[in-house]
């Protein structure tokens, strides 16, 4: 199958692109940074330098390929959310999807599959609600962002190109993402938890999480929107005592709320102090085998592999 991925070098694209390899697949790789993608894949893929306004060459290519697949975004834990970083947050991801939809409006042999990265941000957050797929938008900057990110593709409507959303957790792995920053205290002897301990983390092991973008991928069924999560969201209070155990270290501190609001501000509020539990329905219903499914098992994993 011949696969375009935008944002392919980041923690969850360069997982992905190496899964497709693995299983044959014809990848093209568009990127800002082509020096990047040659050190991560060398002459495995095909590497298109790219600028998110160049409409142009993307309608090129999207015609010669059957699924597009945008992870493309700012992070968003990269830096404080300064009114400059939240325009840059919104914008990337934003401006990325406009791109992808004139190119395929424009495209005379459209791909059959679209597959658009988003985040559970999307719901909201909340100490006591469960969220599903069929769970409405939430407040805040976060639900604002994924709300415009996805719309920013909604309107692919061609009866050939089927669209997949994905919601992704708190990807779980040794390369990238939340983990390495979670453990590098407790390595140090200085374990700790934020806030209230209370907020819900829903994760996802990285092997699930590519594991489910491949079953979608392959599965012609699939469309709409899914939740990529563990189906065993813990809090963040129990994260951390579960860490420490894998870890074998102590767990010590609490770092005080309103410390972190001080130092990150609105990242803190949101992205740290708050969660939300959400539930991998729809993937449960299509009968997805959950390698990881319990916190303790995912960590031991990624652990033994530190």
């Amino acid at each position: 199958m011949k696969v375009l991925i935008i944002g392919a070098t980041g923690f969850i694209g360069r997982n992905l692109v190496n899964r497709l390899l693995e299983e044959e697949h014809q990848v093209t790789v568009f990127t800002r940074n082509h020096a990047k993608a040659s050190k991560l894949f060398g002459d495995r893929v095909y590497i298109q330098q790219w600028k998110t306004d160049d409409y142009i060459i993307l309608q090129e290519f999207a015609h010669k390929v059957e699924v597009v697949i945008n992870l493309a975004g700012e992070n968003l834990a990269g830096r404080r959310w300064t009114s400059h970083q939240k325009r840059k947050i919104l914008s990337s991801r934003v401006n990325i999807g406009k791109a992808i939809s004139f190119a395929l409006k424009q495209s005379h042999e459209k791909p059959y599959l679209l597959i658009q990265a988003s985040a559970i941000g999307y719901y909201g957050f909340s100490e006591t609600e469960k969220f599903t797929e069929e769970s409405p938008n939430g407040e805040g900057f976060m639900p604002m962002v994924t709300r415009q990110w996805e719309e920013s593709v909604r309107n692919v409507e061609e009866d050939n190109t089927r669209k997949v959303f994905i919601r992704s957790g708190v990807v779980l792995g040794n390369e990238g993402g939340f983990l390495p920053k979670m453990i590098k205290p407790f390595r140090l002897f200085t374990g700790a938890y934020p806030g209230s301990g209370k907020q819900w983390i829903s994760w996802i092991h990285i092997e699930d999480e590519i594991n489910a973008i491949i079953k979608l991928l392959e599965d012609e069924q699939s469309n709409g929107y899914y939740n990529l999560t563990a189906p065993e969201p813990v809090r963040m209070k129990t994260f951390a005592k579960i860490l420490a155990k894998v870890l074998r270290k102590p767990l010590w501190f609490k770092i005080p709320g309103w410390l972190l609001k001080m130092i990150m501000g609105d990242m803190a509020k949101e992205a740290i102090l708050k969660g939300q539990k959400v539930i991998p329905k729809k993937l449960q219903e299509k009968g997805f085998d959950f390698k990881y499914p319990g916190l303790e098992g995912a960590l031991k994993n990624l652990v033994s592999k530190d």
